[in-house]
């Protein structure tokens, strides 16, 4: 499922990993108003097919050079929306930029998903942090 129709420079990628419960986004380059409006179309579509029963999100923005301040806000009012529609957790890969990792982590903590979300550097790296099984935290002694 691909989300944005006008160029490949600005189109987002969704998929549907639907064993794992993972919904990937790969960000374009450039994305625009009208991209990011395919977007969030297709992860409303994602979201109705997974269920809110719960799910995670990997985000990949490694090909975003950076992202408009206007275009941020949408995306935060989208993690938003996703958490109430049955966002577990989320990992966001971005490049090894200060300017990229400070815009995910604003995403992050503005939407509301940290601290269930986190920022990566590596696909694999983030992929197994969703994938792995959920531990329960030790208690404290008393």
């Amino acid at each position: 499922m691909s989300a944005g129709s006008s160029s490949s420079a600005a189109s987002f990628r969704v998929v549907v990993h639907e064993a794992e419960r993972i919904i990937e986004v790969t960000y374009p380059r450039k994305p625009t108003a009208d991209s990011l409006a395919d977007y969030e179309a297709a992860l409303k579509a994602a979201v109705e097919k997974l269920g809110t029963a719960g799910w995670r999100c990997l985000v990949n923005q490694t090909n975003l050079d950076v992202l408009a301040p206007e275009l941020s806000d949408r995306i935060t009012e989208m993690n938003k929306w996703a958490l109430k529609h049955g966002l577990v957790t989320s990992a966001r890969v971005v490049k090894q930029t200060a300017v990229g990792e400070l815009q995910s982590k604003r995403i992050l903590r503005e939407s509301g998903v940290d601290p269930k979300g986190r920022v990566f550097h590596d696909r694999a790296e983030a992929w197994k942090r969703l994938t792995e099984p959920v531990r329960p935290r030790a208690s404290a002694p008393r």
